[in-house]
């Protein structure tokens, strides 16, 4: 890496922490002069702890692994999904919790909001996005932009600036765009849900299609698929597969045969049961039966 190992000022406390987080090699980071934006690149190792900074924002852009991701912060629906590269998460400042992360290598900027001359907005603005994880090609189009510049040696302080500026500012965009589907989409009632989960238990054998989800709430497709995702934060295929990878979690720990259980769950393929279980529970499924024995 040519980019300039080196953090400042308010800036110091954070990359300590990312450091402990990165347990290995050293963090490869640039930051602003003023200590107010750092640029970020690592591989960090699967880990959990604590989540958030009083008055930093961190982004995250994954560009290799990648896996389950769990995020819980106090007032906010927990986040639990799978990680892909070219999808970026946000933690906003004072948006305090627990986390549990794949092992990925991320590109991403760390802002300490206080420290910025001019915020261009209020960070709560950002509310939107947090404790979800979004794929734009502008944000990382911009992201990538920056650290090919840092390793060319030609990422000047005024450019680090506005290339934070831009990101913050579709940042914006995207959480406008954000509030207003969810302003537009009328989530699912619990009931709703509850419904759906017994629908789905109902039809273990196979694997329902959205529009029979949909058909079994009375609800139009397009519809639906919105509704489930502003009630749940999951889209309908993934909320089927978790839902079923639970039960069959459940029922490995009862004894029962992985060949078996995949059948149940609606796979005829082992190995794609093995792959999707590996996906939402964090493990193979033997090891659910190696704990049962």
């Amino acid at each position: 890496m040519h980019a300039q190992d080196s953090i400042r000022g308010t800036l110091m406390s954070l990359a300590e922490v990312l450091q402990r987080e990165a347990l290995a090699a050293p963090l490869a980071v640039t930051s602003s002069a003023d200590g107010a934006i750092a640029l970020i690149r690592h591989r960090f190792e699967a880990s959990e702890g604590a989540m958030g900074r009083p008055a930093q924002l961190r982004l995250a852009l994954a560009v290799g692994g990648g896996g389950r991701l769990l995020q819980r912060a106090s007032g906010r629906q927990a986040l639990d999904a799978r990680w892909s590269v070219g999808q970026f998460n946000v933690v906003l400042p004072g948006q305090a919790g627990s986390y549990v992360s794949p092992a990925l290598e991320v590109v991403g900027l760390a802002v300490d909001w206080a420290a910025l001359c001019q915020p261009p907005f209020a960070a709560a603005e950002l509310d939107p996005l947090a404790m979800t994880l979004h794929r734009d090609a502008t944000v990382s189009a911009l992201l990538h932009a920056l650290w090919a510049a840092a390793e060319g040696g030609v990422l000047s302080d005024a450019l680090l600036h506005a290339g934070a500026m831009a990101v913050l500012q579709r940042l914006a965009q995207l959480a406008q765009q954000t509030q207003r589907s969810l302003k537009v989409v009328r989530p699912l009632s619990a009931l709703q849900v509850q419904a759906l989960l017994a629908y789905i238990d109902a039809s273990r054998d196979g694997r329902p299609t959205v529009t029979a989800m949909a058909t079994a709430l009375g609800m139009p497709t397009s519809r639906f698929g919105r509704a489930l995702r502003a009630a749940t934060g999951l889209s309908p295929y993934t909320f089927l597969t978790h839902h079923r990878m639970q039960w069959a979690r459940t029922e490995l720990l009862r004894g029962c045969s992985v060949t078996a259980v995949a059948q149940s769950a609606g796979y005829a393929n082992a190995s794609k049961f093995s792959a999707a279980f590996r996906r939402v529970v964090g493990h193979a499924p033997s090891i659910c039966r190696n704990l049962q024995g």
